[in-house]
C-alpha cells in the first residue's frame, strides 16, 4: 500500500483508507484547500472543546465581575493582558466602558489616554489628579483636554497640585456652562502648605463657580482664592443638593466675614457636613450687626476654625437641631476675653445633642483641649485653644474661670460620668475661688475622675473643704459629686496622701471613694518620711495662700517644659482624636 500512494514515511492509523486515497491524487491546489479546511475544522474543534473550560462557561456577568475585582484603579495593563486570552474575554472587556473608566490614567501617553478615553463612550468619568502621581508629564494636558471636551461626563473630580497647575485645569473649561453629572468637586492647593509660598493662593474663576451642576453634593476647596458672593448667588441656586462643604484658607483676605458665611450657608438648606477653617472672621460691621438665626435643619457635623470672637458669632447665630459633631479649633491669643461668649455658642448649638458620658480636659504646649468622645457611639463635642500662652501673673486672666463655668453650662454634659483632667498650676492658679465648686454641682452625675500627669490639686482641695464641712443637715446627694465611686491618679507619694485624706473625709459623710493608681510616672528620687509628706500636706490645705503646694518641686505640678509625662499624654490624646476622626 505504500508503494502504491508513495506517500514518504509510515500513514496516520487514524485516518481512513478512502481519505488516504484522496490525498495520493490529489494536486497541490486541492491539497491546499484541504489543509485550509482542516485548519478551520482544527479551530472550530478547539474553540467547542474550550467552550467545556469552568471559565468558558461562566455568565458574562460574573465574568464582568471578575474583571472588576482584578482591575487596579487607573491601570491598563491588566485589561490588555485579560483581552488576549481568548475572543469571548476580548469581545466582553471591548464592550464593557466601565472596565474602561477604571482603567482610565491621566499620566498615560495621550494617543493612548485618548483611545481609552473614547472606549468609555458616554459613560460618567471620575477624576482624580495628583501632581505627585505625575510621573510622565502627560497629566495636566489630558485632564486639560478632558475638562474641555468631557467636563459634562464628570461625576467626581479631584484637582491636587500647585497653584499653576490648578489654575491652568480650571481656566481650561471655561467656556463649560453645564457640569450635570457632577457630584463631587474637590481642588487642593498645595503650594499654601509650602513655607516659601505661603501667599499662593489658587484664583478660582466666577465663571467656573457659575457652572450649572444640579446634582453637586460635595464641595472641597483649600488654598483658594475665589468670590464667596459668586458661590451664594449663582453656585448655591444652581446645586440646591449640596450636603458637604469644606473649605479652608491661609490668608484672612480670603475669607469671609460672618454675615457673608450666613447668607452663605443659608443657600444650602441641604448642607449635612461643614467644615472650614480660616475661613472667616468677625468684621467691626459683624460686631455691630445682628445676624438673624440660620437654621440648617439637616447639619449632623459642624468642624471650624477661626478666632473666639468669630466662632462664638458663628455659633450663636446657627440653629442646629440634628448636630451630632461639633469641633472647634480656637485661636484664643494673649488678649482674647471672649470665653465665656464662646461657651455660650457652644451650649446653644449643642442643646439638641445627646448626653455626653465622657469628658477629657488637658494643657500642654500651650493647647488647651477638652473632647468628650472617648465612646466612639456617642456624639462628639471637642475644642482645642490654641496659643493659650499664660499671661503675666500681675494681670488678671479669667480665661480659665470662664471656660470652666461655660463647660458647666454645656446641657449635653450634665449627665457625664467619666471625668479626666490634667492640668499645671500655673493655669489652675487662674482659676477664680468658687469655679470647681461651680463646675462640680453642676456635673453631679461624675462617677470616675482619672487624673493625668499634671494632677488638678485645687479640684482636690474644693472636694476636700467640701467633705469637712459640718455634716449636721447636709444629706449627701447635697455634697459635691455625690455619685462619685472611684479616683484613679499617678503613683506619686504627696498626690497619693492628699487622696487618702480625700477618701477618710468622704467615707465620714456617707460616700465611700476608692483609689487606684497608675504606675506610669517614673520613679523620682526618695523623697521626706511618709509622715513628713502628710503634714506638708495637711499644712496647704488649711491655708494653700501660705504654705507651698504638695510637691511642688517635683511632679504633678509641672509647667511647660519641666520633667513629666506629658509627651506620652498628649501623644495618647491626640491619637485618640485620630480615632474619632477615621470613625
Amino acid at each position: 500500500m505504500e508503494n502504491l500512494y508513495c506517500i514518504p514515511g509510515s500513514s496516520p492509523v487514524t485516518l481512513s483508507e478512502e481519505f488516504l486515497w484522496t490525498v495520493a491524487v490529489a494536486d497541490a491546489d486541492e491539497i491546499d484547500q484541504m489543509l485550509q479546511m482542516l485548519r478551520a475544522a482544527t479551530v472550530y474543534a478547539s474553540q467547542w472543546r474550550n467552550s467545556f473550560a469552568p471559565a468558558a462557561r461562566l455568565p458574562g456577568d460574573v465574568l464582568l465581575l471578575i474583571f472588576e475585582h482584578v482591575l487596579p484603579g487607573r491601570h491598563t495593563c491588566v485589561l490588555r493582558t485579560l483581552s488576549q486570552v481568548c475572543r469571548r474575554w476580548r469581545s466582553t472587556i471591548l464592550q464593557v466602558p466601565l472596565l474602561w473608566r477604571k482603567a482610565l490614567n491621566l499620566a498615560d501617553r495621550t494617543m493612548w489616554f485618548s483611545e481609552v478615553l473614547r472606549r468609555t463612550r458616554t459613560v460618567p468619568l471620575e477624576f482624580f489628579f495628583d501632581i505627585a502621581e505625575d510621573y510622565t508629564g502627560y497629566a495636566i494636558p489630558n485632564l486639560t483636554t478632558v475638562m474641555n471636551d468631557h467636563f459634562w461626563r464628570c461625576v467626581s473630580l479631584h484637582i491636587e497640585g500647585y497653584k499653576e497647575d490648578i489654575e491652568e485645569i480650571v481656566d481650561s473649561c471655561i467656556t463649560m456652562d453645564k457640569a450635570p453629572l457632577l457630584r463631587r468637586l474637590s481642588i487642593h492647593n498645595i503650594s499654601c502648605s509650602l513655607p516659601s509660598t505661603r501667599d499662593g493662593e489658587a484664583e478660582i474663576p466666577d465663571t467656573f463657580l457659575s457652572v450649572l451642576a444640579p446634582q453637586l453634593v460635595s464641595l472641597h476647596m483649600e488654598g483658594c482664592a475665589f468670590n464667596w458672593n459668586i458661590v451664594c448667588s449663582r453656585l448655591a441656586p444652581r446645586s440646591p443638593l449640596l450636603s458637604s462643604l469644606c473649605v479652608r484658607n491661609f490668608r484672612i483676605q480670603s475669607a469671609a466675614t460672618v454675615v457673608q458665611l450666613l447668607s452663605l450657608l443659608e443657600s444650602f438648606p441641604s448642607l449635612k457636613d461643614l467644615r472650614l477653617q480660616n475661613s472667616f472672621f468677625s468684621s467691626e460691621a459683624d460686631r455691630n450687626a445682628r445676624p438673624r438665626k440660620v437654621v440648617l435643619s439637616q447639619l449632623t457635623s459642624l468642624v471650624f476654625e477661626s478666632s473666639t470672637v468669630a466662632g462664638a458669632m458663628l455659633l450663636a447665630a446657627l440653629e442646629l437641631p440634628s448636630l451630632t459633631k461639633l469641633e472647634a479649633t480656637i485661636d484664643v491669643g494673649p488678649l482674647s476675653t471672649d470665653i465665656h461668649q464662646f461657651m455660650e455658642g457652644v451650649q446653644l448649638a449643642t442643646c439638641r445633642m445627646v448626653h455626653l458620658p465622657y469628658l477629657y480636659i488637658y494643657y500642654g504646649h500651650h493647647l488647651l483641649i477638652m473632647h468628650s468622645n472617648h465612646h466612639h457611639h456617642f456624639p462628639t463635642l471637642q475644642m482645642t485653644f490654641k496659643n493659650w500662652a499664660l499671661r503675666d501673673p500681675a494681670v488678671p486672666d479669667t480665661r480659665f474661670t470662664d471656660l470652666i463655668r461655660g463647660i458647666a453650662d454645656v446641657a449635653v454634659l450634665r449627665k457625664m460620668q467619666d471625668l479626666k483632667v490634667s492640668l499645671p498650676i500655673s493655669i489652675e492658679r487662674c482659676l477664680s475661688p468658687g469655679a470647681w465648686a461651680y463646675f462640680l454641682r453642676h456635673l453631679k452625675m461624675i462617677s470616675f475622675i482619672s487624673f493625668g500627669a499634671r494632677t488638678p490639686v485645687f479640684l482636690i482641695r474644693t472636694l476636700l473643704l467640701d467633705a469637712f464641712r459640718d455634716n449636721e443637715g447636709i444629706q449627701v446627694r447635697s455634697r459635691l459629686l455625690p455619685s462619685l465611686k472611684q479616683i484613679s491618679l499617678p503613683s506619686i507619694p504627696e498626690l497619693k496622701v492628699l487622696i487618702d485624706i480625700l477618701a477618710d473625709a468622704r467615707s465620714q459623710v456617707g460616700i465611700p471613694l476608692a483609689v487606684s493608681t497608675i504606675s506610669r510616672v517614673r520613679p523620682r528620687h526618695t523623697g521626706p518620711p511618709p509622715e513628713v509628706v502628710r503634714e506638708i500636706v495637711w499644712d496647704w490645705i488649711a491655708d494653700p495662700m501660705v504654705h507651698s503646694i504638695p510637691g511642688d518641686s517635683t511632679w504633678f505640678v509641672d509647667d511647660e517644659g519641666t520633667d513629666s509625662d506629658e509627651a506620652d499624654e498628649i501623644d495618647e490624646l491626640l491619637d485618640d482624636l485620630d480615632d474619632i476622626d477615621d470613625e
